[in-house]
């Protein structure tokens, strides 16, 4: 697996993405061909790029050539694959190509890139990176070169061997340190350190892993991240020797790096799906919305306190869903009132709505049962719902107890079964007899309100949804007025519907009619199949 970064390159300097991505447009007739296994469309896209001078006038057999320079236009997200085999332009790649913003919508995919992303996640990216890897390559080294104690500068060798084995953001210390120490040692010891390097980290299959055999193998991928730093503007490039970040940028760059870390916090929607995360890493800088957290202003002094606030409101999908005094509430559990009233004021003080980033993790990855319940409710109410968890069900002597039920309108209800089985749920037919003859009866009734529609949310993979219509069908042999339809939810696919609809700026009333419609006796098991 792989253990130091790497990057596409068939062009190393970023001011041709968009002549590599008007190229890919035109192989692919406006994205209408089919890419995946299309040999002859990745030949065509070598045909264009060679008539368009951006590559060598020669086609290769198979269209790898193709393929290479339609992976590093998916690496910075321009475009994305879809599950039907097709390119698909993201809102960045298409302002891009209109000429809106070129330089700065550009400038933020190179910052906000990052290990892992959906393309290093595509089962065609081979070798894979190593699990831990959390980081976002060229911020990292902004903001390493971005430091008195380094003279403001680090070298291509140092971010070969150094800079090139971080695996998350928060080693930025770290590896500062191994600079300082490598830039003291002797002659002797550097060859040392450098070899100890290059036997540790070389993923590659090799009898001879030296340090020279490591330097020419990653460093022309520390040249090309050299490259996309210098055309950000926030560092300057100095070939044959580092980057270097000048007094008169000091200041600039320090505050674009706080706004940057504000407003683009990583991104973990790949753990809703692929699709998801493409679509949200390739908007442009108009379309982005910051999290919540990313309208709280900059202040290096509160870093501490703001990381608390997060964690504190991790479990909650939509922090502008919920009232100041709800947030306050939540705050006064570790913070003071008036710290707690203060960033509340700020969290709610934004016109937008967006996925709480910190969620997506802490749900997903939720061990208890309860609370995996609980964070599904949340989920609901963000779409807009009247939301009830563990209501009694109708008669003293039943003691059957669904987990969640949502008020559809003023007259239907809907019942929720909440499974957080770590690798799959099954939908038997004893738990398909169980809420035909016991939930969906023991509800129907509910402050005066006919149970229509049913469903099961499931933490991970999912089978048996042919049982939904044996549901239906048996519910309404017990009572011929009971007419219902069921689902079957993953969580990813749930956190994705949300956050789609908040992308796309649906109203309460169109994210609730767009749920319910999937209520046709269906399982999702992600996002994509939704809409």
């Amino acid at each position: 697996m792989r253990k130091v970064w790497f990057i596409t390159r068939p062009e190393r300097d970023p001011k041709f993405h968009v002549d590599a991505l008007r190229a890919l447009q035109i192989a692919t007739d406006n994205f209408t061909v089919i890419w995946l296994g299309n040999r002859d469309a990745h030949k065509h896209y070598e045909a264009v790029l060679g008539s368009e001078e951006l590559k060598r006038d020669n086609i290769s057999n198979d269209g790898s050539g193709g393929r290479t320079w339609a992976a590093m236009l998916r690496t910075f997200g321009y475009v994305y694959l879809n599950s039907d085999g097709y390119l698909v332009l993201t809102k960045v790649g298409q302002k891009v190509l209109n000429s809106e913003k070129v330089r700065e919508n550009i400038s933020k995919q190179i910052l906000t890139l990052q290990i892992p992303n959906a393309y290093f996640l595509d089962s065609g990216f081979r070798p894979k990176y190593e699990e831990d890897f959390q980081i976002r390559p060229a911020r990292f080294l902004v903001r390493l070169v971005n430091q008195s104690i380094l003279d403001y500068y680090v070298t291509k060798e140092e971010i070969t061997f150094f800079a090139l084995t971080a695996k998350r953001d928060d080693e930025i210390f770290n590896v500062t340190k191994r600079i300082l120490d490598f830039r003291k040692a002797s002659d002797t010891e550097k060859s040392q350190i450098k070899k100890s390097v290059a036997t540790h980290f070389d993923h590659r299959q090799r009898a001879d892993s030296d340090a020279r055999d490591f330097a020419s193998a990653h460093g022309d991928v520390a040249h090309t991240f050299m490259m996309l730093c210098d055309y950000t503007g926030f560092v300057d490039y100095v070939r044959g020797d580092a980057l270097r970040l000048p007094t008169d940028k000091q200041n600039t760059t320090s505050e674009m790096l706080n706004y940057m870390e504000n407003r683009y916090p990583f991104n973990k929607r790949y753990l809703i799906s692929l699709e998801r995360f493409a679509e949200n890493a390739g908007l442009d800088i108009d379309s982005y919305k910051a999290s919540a957290f990313g309208s709280l202003p900059p202040a290096t002094n509160r870093g501490k306190s703001v990381k608390k606030v997060q964690r504190l409101l991790a479990a909650y999908p939509l922090v502008q869903g919920l009232t100041v005094e709800q947030i306050v509430e939540i705050l006064e559990q570790e913070l003071s009132t008036n710290e707690a009233k203060k960033f509340a004021n700020e969290l709610h003080n934004q016109n937008y709505e967006s996925l709480n980033d910190d969620f997506v993790e802490a749900y997903l990855y939720e061990e208890n049962d309860r609370v995996f319940e609980d964070k599904t409710g949340e989920i609901l109410r963000s779409i807009g719902f009247n939301v009830e968890m563990r209501p009694k069900p109708l008669g003293n002597d039943v003691r059957t107890e669904i987990e969640i039920l949502i008020h559809v309108d003023e007259e239907t209800v809907c019942i929720l079964d909440a499974k957080n089985y770590r690798e799959k749920f099954t939908l038997s037919a004893n738990l398909a007899s169980h809420m035909a003859s016991e939930y969906i009866p023991n509800y129907h009734g509910y402050e005066g309100k006919s149970v229509a529609y049913f469903g099961y949310v499931t933490a991970n993979r999912f089978g048996g949804e042919r049982h939904l219509e044996k549901i239906c069908e048996k519910a309404k042999l017990i009572n011929s007025e009971i007419q219902v339809s069921g689902v079957i939810l993953s969580a990813k696919a749930l956190l994705g519907f949300l956050d789609y609809c908040l992308e796309h700026e649906l109203t309460k009333e169109e994210r609730k009619e767009r749920f319910i419609s999937l209520f046709n006796n269906t399982g999702y098991e992600n996002v994509g199949e939704m809409f």
